[in-house]
């Protein structure tokens, strides 16, 4: 959802590098070689963040 990793770890409870090496590694492992490679790769997967209820 464009979070910051900042955001992003704070909002999962982990540190901003947790959130950058976990993005890296995922991103080895599907062969992107951007992060909006990465996010176009997810859009086609169909794979959507989830969502909180209010």
């Amino acid at each position: 959802s464009g979070l910051l990793n900042k955001q992003a770890g704070a909002e999962l409870g982990v540190s901003e590098r947790t959130i950058k090496v976990h993005r890296a590694r995922v991103m080895l492992k599907m062969n992107a070689e951007s992060l909006a490679e990465l996010v176009r790769m997810a859009d086609r997967l169909n794979i959507r963040p989830d969502t909180k209820a209010d």
